[in-house]
C-alpha cells in the first residue's frame, strides 16, 4: 500500500498529462462556445468590425504589396499579423451577398498564404498580392464598403 507521500509523488509525475488534458478540453470547450454563441448575422464570428477597420485592413494589404519589393519576411509578418484575420471577416460578409466573389477572394488569399509559406520569389508573391488586392476590393464593394485606394501597388 502506498503512503500519502508516495501518492503525491506519483500524482506529481503525471500532473503535466492531466494539465495538458484539461487545457485541451478547455480550449475545445471555448471554441465550441464561441461557435454556438456568436451572431451569424454579423458574418464574422460575432466580432463587431466597422467599415473603417475593413478599409484600414485593405490599406494594410496595400502596404504589404509595397513591402514585398523591399523585404519579403517583413511583408509576410505584416500579412499574417495585420491583414489575414480581417480578410476572413470581409469574405464572411461578402459570402452573404455574393458567394462567388467571396470564393474568389479566399482563393486569392490562399495563394498569397502559400507564396509566403513556401518562400516563393518576391515577384511571384507580388503577383499573388495583386490578385488578392483586386479580389478584396470586389468583396468590399459587394458588402457596400468603398475601399480606400492603394498609393502604388
Amino acid at each position: 500500500m502506498l503512503s500519502w507521500i508516495e501518492w503525491l509523488r506519483l500524482l506529481a509525475k503525471r500532473a503535466w498529462i492531466v494539465g495538458l488534458l484539461l487545457l485541451g478540453l478547455g480550449t475545445v470547450g471555448l471554441a465550441v462556445y464561441r461557435l454556438v454563441s456568436t451572431d451569424p448575422a454579423q458574418g464574422n464570428g460575432g466580432v463587431d468590425v466597422s467599415d473603417a477597420e475593413l478599409r484600414t485592413a485593405y490599406l494594410e494589404l496595400c502596404g504589404t504589396r509595397t513591402l514585398i519589393e523591399e523585404d519579403a519576411e517583413r511583408a509576410g509578418d505584416q500579412f499574417f499579423g495585420r491583414v489575414h484575420s480581417p480578410l476572413h471577416i470581409i469574405a464572411a460578409r461578402a459570402q452573404d451577398r455574393d458567394r462567388a466573389v467571396a470564393a474568389r477572394m479566399l482563393e486569392a488569399k490562399n495563394d498569397v498564404e502559400r507564396s509566403f509559406n513556401d518562400r516563393a520569389p518576391a515577384g511571384e508573391t507580388a503577383l499573388a498580392l495583386d490578385r488578392l488586392l483586386v479580389r478584396t476590393q470586389q468583396a468590399l464593394i459587394s458588402i457596400g464598403v468603398t475601399p480606400s485606394t492603394c498609393d502604388s501597388p
